[in-house]
């Protein structure tokens, strides 16, 4: 290897780390915190959907990129389960449980790059169905992944993809 070819590998990766650095500042000016929301309105009655919504195991039959979910040890009086998809495991904790109404599931990992909980609120709909609104409420600390996270990958999609699989397994109309 010849000495201009070693400065010209050094040269390339203090570009590509300016780079990185570059994206790292514009991410820093993002906030931290992001909120996805979508209403959707289900055929099925709000316990019908509850009842889906906490049947968890059976949620790889339905849920895009989730191919198995195991329960875990509860944490005192929570639930806790570890989802196995597509970015790998994710381990989310029921911190809040009102049947038929209002589910509130968190991520329970330690050291991840986001954290951030998921609210499911269910209501009757006028057409005898449910109006459910599903929030992910995220915390993405590491500037360089709230930059890939906000243009590259969409905060939005998550719950889009969630709503769309939700609808098809309920047989709702989009």
């Amino acid at each position: 290897m010849s000495p201009r070819s070693i400065i010209r590998g050094i040269v390339y990766v203090g570009y590509f780390l300016a780079f990185l650095l570059l994206l790292g500042f514009f991410g820093a000016l993002l906030p931290r915190e992001h909120v996805s929301m979508e209403t959707i309105e289900l055929p099925a009655p709000p316990e019908a959907v509850y009842a889906t919504l906490r049947d968890v195991t059976s949620a790889p039959t339905w849920r895009t990129g989730l191919t198995s979910v195991e329960l875990l040890p509860k944490r005192g009086d929570r639930e806790v389960y570890r989802e196995h998809g597509a970015d790998g495991p994710l381990t989310l904790e029921v911190v809040e449980d009102i049947p038929g109404k209002r589910l509130v599931t968190q991520v329970a990992d330690l050291g991840l790059p986001f954290s951030g909980r998921w609210v499911f609120q269910l209501a009757p709909s006028e057409s005898g169905g449910t109006r459910l609104t599903l929030a992910e409420i995220g915390d993405v600390p590491n500037p360089l992944i709230r930059f890939l996270g906000h243009y590259l990958f969409g905060f939005d999609s998550t719950v889009d993809q969630y709503a769309a699989d939700l609808r098809r397994h309920l047989g709702a109309r989009s």
